[in-house]
């Protein structure tokens, strides 16, 4: 058993996976920050074997997605006046831990509460409030290891602080700053919180970066709110390669596309999807327009890349586009400003009514092949698929499904103590 775990860890390293179960979804859309899971069991006949509601339970404001690693799932919600980080029982969804991070930053849109997806990482969490206080907590009992204030509580952006941190390595790698002079992202020792390298220049941003490895060295990508750009760093903090856009609403995560192409893609009506394609050539990087789409305006929601295929909402409607031209392929009207992550060819789809929809990842057309009322709530966070259940939550509550062709054992609803 241990030289099993010991090859999946080694397997992991060499691949730039962190090394966590190949089951889990340990940070921002899954293991590979792609949005996709590698499930096996999941039932593809929703008629004959359902979805079976495993928990739910009230859960407070908040965009925080799931987190599900080291036998428990995280995420942040608002608790009267301050956010907070919970574990929960995989199993009954009841609370293991909580802690307090502080009061939340006030949304422009009444909607105030964390934004930031924990990450987990050899049994540490990393996430941050959306007043910016950056904590790392032990995973078993949620104790402080450290913490580190990234933003000035007056430079925060206006939606609040939403970066989810990127462990790769021993760094915490973050967009950051608050000013247009002051560091825009930066590299934090994961043991200790310390400042290892900070780059680029102006306000955080969003979205969340990426890791990546491109003609042989491994980068982070930002796509970044200031100067509207898709800036790659290495992994010491210098600039490799940057590419200029006209977005303005940028919150999504850039897709990696082996093994030379970036995705990216905003709300803007004259903006839309383009994908980069990255060169490298005697010392010198340079990213080149493959092509633009302005149908596939993804907003707060990243787009999941299948089989040659992007699937993903162009702000009210669900769209297909062939990844290496960008020609539409189909859409689907109805399900809102809604998202999805994908398990080999099936997609789960959650509209912004709280209706789960499995649908095929097919560029022939759209084919539903289920649907469940999950919530009734506003559904605007992705789901999180690991272990053979998806977790889902809206403004109410957390909801846990079993997806697997056996079912699950339904457990008894979880409190909110």
């Amino acid at each position: 058993m241990k030289s099993a775990l010991l090859c999946l860890t080694l397997a992991a390293a060499v691949a730039g996976i962190p090394p966590a179960l190949a089951d889990d979804w340990p940070q921002h859309r899954g293991l590979q920050r792609h949005g996709i899971a590698d499930e096996a069991g999941l039932s593809s006949d929703w008629e004959q074997s359902p979805p079976r509601e495993v928990w739910r339970r009230p859960i407070g404001i908040g965009y925080s997605a799931v987190t599900i690693a080291d036998g428990r799932v995280f995420t942040m919600s608002l608790d009267g006046e301050e956010e907070v980080v919970v574990a929960l029982d995989p199993d009954s969804g009841q609370t293991l831990w909580r802690v307090a991070l502080g009061p939340s930053k006030a949304s422009d849109m009444d909607d105030s509460g964390p934004r930031t997806t924990p990450t987990v990482h050899d049994g540490v969490v990393y996430t941050a409030s959306s007043a910016s206080r950056l904590v790392a907590l032990d995973a078993e009992d949620g104790s402080l290891l450290w913490e580190n204030t990234l933003v000035d509580a007056e430079q925060v952006p206006r939606f609040g602080y939403s970066v989810s941190p990127l462990v790769d390595g021993e760094l915490v790698v973050v967009e950051t700053g608050g000013s247009e002079e002051a560091p825009g992202a930066v590299a934090l020792d994961r043991q200790t919180g310390e400042v290892v390298w900070t780059a680029l220049a102006g306000p955080a941003g969003y979205g969340s970066p990426i890791v990546a490895e491109l003609h042989g060295q491994r980068q982070y990508i930002f796509f970044r709110r200031v100067g509207a750009e898709v800036v790659s760093l290495s992994t010491e903090g210098e600039v490799l390669w940057r590419h200029e856009t006209t977005g303005l609403s940028i919150i999504t995560t850039p897709i990696f596309l082996a093994p030379d192409r970036i995705f990216v893609a905003t709300a803007d009506d004259a903006f839309g999807g383009l994908m980069l394609e990255i060169s490298h050539s005697e010392g010198t990087w340079a990213a080149g327009e493959v092509w633009k789409e302005r149908l596939m305006r993804n907003h707060f929601n990243t787009a999941v890349h299948v089989a040659g295929h992007l699937y993903g909402f162009d702000n009210g409607t669900f769209r297909c586009l062939d990844a290496a031209t960008g020609e539409k392929r189909w859409a689907k009207r109805g399900l809102g400003k809604g998202s999805l992550v994908a398990s080999g060819s099936l997609l789960y789809v959650l509209a912004d009514d709280g209706s789960l929809l499995l649908v095929e990842a097919s560029p022939e057309g759209f084919n539903e092949l289920g649907r469940v009322q999950a919530m009734s709530g506003r559904a605007w966070t992705a789901p999180s698929l690991a272990n053979g259940r998806i977790y889902m939550r809206d403004f109410d509550e957390v909801v846990a499904y079993d997806l697997t062709d056996s079912g699950g054992v339904v457990a008894s609803e979880g409190d909110d103590s």
